[in-house]
């Protein structure tokens, strides 16, 4: 086993620049692929864009009437499209988050925190019906 390391040690030490250079023209070659990936993506994403960041705030305040408090915009690299997600304080002063698609104007998700598990007094629906029994 020890002749093992010792001849790993020669060889390396024989061999040390074509070793670095190897090794980094591999890690180059792993960052340009991975822009190439990544720009092409992004091209597309931007050419896909159909609503403005406007309209799809207009399109979240129809589902969820409220003031907009903060907005998120996303890309998606699997459908490459950007997803913004409008965090919005409704009339009941409840956080409502609605993800809307650039491309299609399509609501993706909608999270608020009644459908979370809490009922309006911000206790656990299964802790506030433990004492009804």
């Amino acid at each position: 086993m020890k002749n093992i390391f010792i001849k790993v040690k020669e060889f390396c030490r024989n061999y040390k620049k074509r070793i670095i250079k190897i090794i980094s023209i591999s890690i180059a070659a792993v960052i340009i692929v991975g822009g190439s990936i990544a720009g092409v993506v992004y091209s597309k994403a931007k050419g896909n864009l159909k609503y403005t960041q406007d309209q799809l705030q207009q399109i979240a305040l129809g589902k969820v009437p409220g003031e907009v408090i903060n907005v998120e915009k996303e890309l998606n690299f699997e459908e490459a499209v950007y997803e913004y997600e409008f965090n919005i304080k409704d009339k009941e002063n409840m956080l409502q988050r609605v993800k809307v698609d650039s491309k299609n104007g399509v609501i993706l998700k909608l999270d608020n925190e009644k459908s979370k598990g809490e009922n309006r007094n911000g206790h656990d629906k299964e802790e506030g019906n433990r004492g009804e029994d």
